[in-house]
């Protein structure tokens, strides 16, 4: 089993990346992204600390800019506005808090409403994460690159993963998980490539196991679920190839797939580094 490294891989990644950002400084142009982070979700500030860090290691300026899950939410749309017309900022993202903290805080309402009156709000060109309508429907057009605009970087992270496992057009792929920033925009991405996923929900993959079909006609499994070890090694072909999405434990049951499994990107060290050098090189690309 070939264990795939994703720290080492984001490290020369990260070192490339200080380069091109040294040149555009040379030029006069600074990227910078500022980042809204909700304080009471512990996730979203660890993530925003890494992102903060590899930032700072490649030159870029980040600022997170804090509110809580308390604050209205046109207070958080009023600094989405200022971002978009602020020349200094190159590009604008919202860390998504748990949906479990924010029903907390709220008691009612729809979580998947309240999250899109945000990022509707972000000026596409700053979409620095993928998050806007704008650049969803981009993505699932394939135009996102014609227009300007951004894969998410989680998805740009996979395709990255695929391309070090070398897997081939003709190999069957399964995409666990129907999110807007992750397998959704990973599936469309990959058809624009040529190559022909199919992308699976949770009811999908709960239908598949009842009726004992599993996974077994796929050569790549990739779950970004966040339900922890949803993946058995029993569900699977031999020399099948897994990249784990889960977050913030595993998708897959590793112990169950290492007899099996010819690449594994694991959780942690696997996606997760790449997510942040892509989100990084997005800011690049914007500018």
């Amino acid at each position: 089993m070939e264990l795939f490294d994703g720290i080492a891989f984001a490290k020369q990644r990260e070192q490339h990346l200080k380069e091109r950002v040294s040149q555009l400084i040379q030029r006069g142009s600074r990227p910078s992204i500022a980042s809204i982070v909700f304080t009471e979700d512990p996730g979203s500030r660890l993530y925003t600390q890494k992102k903060l860090e590899a930032a700072q290691r490649v030159g870029i300026d980040f600022q997170p800019i804090f509110f809580s899950l308390q604050d209205a939410t046109q207070q958080v749309i009023d600094a989405i506005d200022k971002l978009n017309t602020d020349l200094s900022v190159t590009g604008v993202m919202i860390q998504k808090p748990s949906k479990q903290l924010w029903e907390k805080r709220s008691g009612e309402g729809d979580f998947s409403k309240w999250w899109h009156s945000l990022v509707m709000n972000i000026e596409p060109k700053k979409d620095v994460d993928g998050l806007t309508p704008t650049t969803q429907q981009a993505v699932k057009d394939g135009t996102w690159i014609a227009k300007g605009l951004v894969l998410p970087a989680t998805a740009q992270a996979i395709l990255l993963v695929l391309e070090q496992a070398q897997v081939s057009k003709t190999d069957s792929i399964a995409i666990i998980g129907r999110s807007d920033i992750v397998g959704s925009p990973t599936f469309f991405a990959l058809k624009k490539l040529g190559y022909q996923p199919i992308l699976l929900g949770r009811a999908d993959l709960a239908n598949r196991i009842a009726s004992d079909q599993q996974l077994k006609e796929f050569d790549v499994v990739i779950s970004a679920t966040g339900v922890e070890h949803l993946v058995k090694g029993s569900m699977l072909k031999q020399e099948v190839i897994l990249v784990d999405v889960g977050e913030p434990k595993p998708d897959i049951d590793r112990q169950s797939v290492e007899n099996i499994v010819t690449f594994l990107s694991p959780v942690p060290g696997g996606v997760g580094p790449i997510t942040v050098v892509c989100l990084l090189e997005n800011v690049l690309k914007l500018c």
